[in-house]
């Protein structure tokens, strides 16, 4: 039998919203792995974050508050997987849930891959499909500003090798 708690923390959690996003980078993963790992970057892919303050960090592990573009704020806890991946938990927020960053290796390249588990607080309500299709384009945009990033790097990296060795 169910209380009325039960059933209020049922109602508040029902909204689920899954989102997955990956794309090929041309670049080792370790390469990858530099730009990702730079969570206090993270304002410069993630469009909706516009501010973070840190509240504590040890090694792989970082507690922050971030400010959204409406003015929201959000707790996150971060766990860094070096060079396999990120795992951030939202809460206390508009939207509460997860966020994996995930690196595969694939030869010379990478695979970056988003997965996005949220829960939308509120009375049980659809979705509205505007704030489905903002989350998929923001991960689809921070992706490929990502890869935009990784590849540059490399592309001036290699140049000033073979540079050097034109003059050596």
């Amino acid at each position: 039998m169910y209380t009325n708690v039960d059933l209020f923390q049922f109602l508040i959690y029902v909204n689920m919203l899954k989102i997955e996003v990956r794309l090929q980078i041309n670049a080792p993963q370790d390469e990858v792995w530099k730009i990702v790992s730079k969570i206090g970057n993270d304002p410069r892919y993630w469009k909706r974050i516009i501010l973070l303050r840190n509240i504590s960090r040890d090694r792989n592990f970082t507690t922050r508050e971030i400010t959204l573009l409406d003015g929201s704020k959000c707790f996150q806890k971060i766990t860094l997987f070096p060079k396999e991946g990120i795992h951030i938990r939202s809460s206390r927020g508009p939207i509460v849930g997860i966020k994996d960053i995930l690196l595969t290796s694939i030869g010379n390249t990478t695979i970056l891959e988003v997965q996005m588990n949220y829960k939308i607080p509120g009375v049980v309500r659809l979705i509205p499909r505007s704030m489905v299709e903002e989350l998929q384009l923001e991960a689809e945009q921070a992706l490929q500003l990502i890869k935009q990033e990784v590849e540059e790097f490399l592309s001036i990296s290699q140049k000033k090798m073979e540079n050097y060795k034109m003059i050596v």
